[in-house]
């Protein structure tokens, strides 16, 4: 509402959905002296269209009125769909202006004024799925303020450094209108200390293992764990996750509109820690990778800037495994459903694990294979190659004796190995500024094994990133030929192992 003198006519400014960016929502209303009715239009979708159930409800116990009349409401622009409860509260003040029972603040106050809130039945301020997203992108939307639920206020305040009122009750509406708000105080969150180290310490007589998920931690690769059951594959996943560093603020800011878009509850202090994503091989397609009606985020996308960990990844559908080629590449997912087509960042880190063969034990000390040589390469072949050669690190494990596990050896100094994993990552920061030129001896031994172990292009370059990394983690600035021995190693198998 532009003017107070628009009588039957109130404009409020909210927002909405549109994957995990918000776009602005002009809630029109518009009340006639007619018939009692009630019309939304401007393509709401059915969670949007039961507001008038909610409004009506929460009108009564907050002390106001249904209006009499005809009420119509408008979200423009029209042409835009309109997902999510967070339009209630701005449908809800836009009544009460209309009709009269709130008067308008006046100026351009209206106009500057986010107002994102679920009504409950009573009255009281809820906050909606994707709060956080459409906080964020408020002074990108033009808007110098939020009306926001009282309980969300402080940490909203702190992200976005936009003025925030917390409204905790619909019948305190008249109220914050009156004294045009009051900005809630800011809450600082600090950064969560490290991880618990109780998982690096339970790894005894995993040393090879170990040493490979520090490469892969210090230099974001990802990695394929093979072994029999129970030698501690997952174990090994949770501790390359508690080596991560924790989150900088984009990246930080970035997994809080993730998961307050898919509607998960969220901490904004555990949210320092990178995502760990572990799910199950019967998981849906669109549950993977994202998709449905609206478009949402899938797995990959909530384990972006941290773990994603596929157990027993044999067990996943091909094509399931295929579509994970292009995000692993560039970090990113592009999806495209009926004349929707919205970006999802799913830049992850892929640790797959799995049996070496269908009953487990193939090369392994401890019992004997059953499986025939057709079995085992069948087994692991559902992999196919593109998917092989993206998985930089590849490890097998045995099971561990039980006197190594329960003997007194001392485990993993946890504090050194997380130091060497820091100042490798602060020392890559760095390093990516200016191109580190390799060796003359280096590059021959490049050529070399290039040449032997017939390395695809893509091989070639994931050999030299993973030997950078360890020799950063050796507090070298370049590799030498002992690092691309050490990252030729981690090669997978050649297809068709197990004949």
């Amino acid at each position: 509402m532009t003017k107070s003198s628009d009588a039957g006519v109130a404009r409020v400014m909210s927002a909405s959905l549109r994957g995990l960016d918000a776009v602005a929502v002009r809630v029109e209303v518009d009340l006639a002296p007619d018939l009692p009715a009630f019309s939304l239009v401007g393509l709401p979708s059915t969670g949007v269209r039961e507001a008038r159930e909610r409004i009506g409800a929460a009108l009564r116990h907050a002390g106001f009125r249904w209006p009499n009349g005809r009420v119509t409401v408008n979200l423009a622009p029209t042409e835009e769909r309109k997902e999510g409860a967070a339009l209630d509260l701005a449908i809800a003040t836009g009544i009460l202006l209309a009709s009269g029972q709130l008067r308008h603040p006046g100026g351009d106050w209206m106009r500057e004024t986010l107002f994102a809130a679920e009504l409950a039945l009573d009255g009281v301020i809820r906050a909606p799925r994707g709060l956080v997203a459409l906080a964020m992108d408020a002074a990108a939307l033009g808007l110098r303020r939020m009306v926001v639920p009282r309980s969300q206020a402080g940490m909203l305040r702190s992200l976005t450094g936009v003025e925030t009122l917390g409204l905790p009750h619909l019948r305190q509406l008249a109220a914050l209108l009156g004294r045009r708000g009051s900005t809630a105080a800011a809450e600082l969150f600090d950064q969560p200390s490290a991880a618990s180290d109780s998982i690096l310490r339970q790894l005894r007589g995993q040393e090879r293992a170990l040493r490979a998920i520090s490469v892969a931690a210090a230099g974001g690769h990802h990695v394929s764990l093979l072994g029999p059951p129970g030698c501690g594959k997952t174990l090994l996943a949770r501790a390359l996750w508690s080596l991560l560093p924790v989150l900088d603020d984009e990246a930080w800011r970035a997994r809080l509109r993730i998961e307050s878009c898919c509607g998960l509850p969220f901490d904004p202090v555990a949210a320092r820690r990178p995502p760990f994503r572990a799910p199950h091989h019967s998981v849906s397609t669109g549950g993977l990778v994202g998709g449905g009606r609206p478009l949402a985020a899938g797995e990959i996308t909530l384990a972006h800037g941290g773990v994603l960990f596929l157990d027993e990844f044999t067990e996943f559908a091909q094509r399931q495994l295929d579509m994970l080629r292009e995000p692993m590449e560039t970090g990113s997912i592009r999806l495209a459903r009926q004349g929707q087509s919205l970006s999802f960042p799913s830049a992850f880190q892929l640790v797959a694990a799995a049996n070496p063969c269908p009953c487990g034990y193939a090369n392994s000390r401890v019992r004997n294979c059953v499986c025939t040589p057709g079995s085992k390469r069948r087994y692991l072949n559902r992999l196919s190659g593109p998917l092989r050669d993206r998985l930089e690190l590849w490890v097998e494990l045995d099971r561990v004796p039980a006197q190594v596990l329960l003997g007194s050896q001392p485990s993993v100094d946890v504090l050194q190995l997380r130091r060497s994993v820091e100042a490798a990552v602060a020392r890559g920061a760095r390093r990516r500024e200016d191109a580190v030129s390799l060796s003359a001896a280096t590059e021959r031994y490049l050529v070399a094994a290039a040449d032997k172990l017939q390395l695809s292009a893509r091989a070639v370059h994931s050999v030299l990133r993973v030997a950078r990394t360890i020799a950063l983690l050796e507090g070298s600035e370049a590799p030498a030929p002992e690092h691309l021995a050490e990252a030729c190693a981690y090669r997978p198998p050649p297809m068709g192992i197990g004949d």
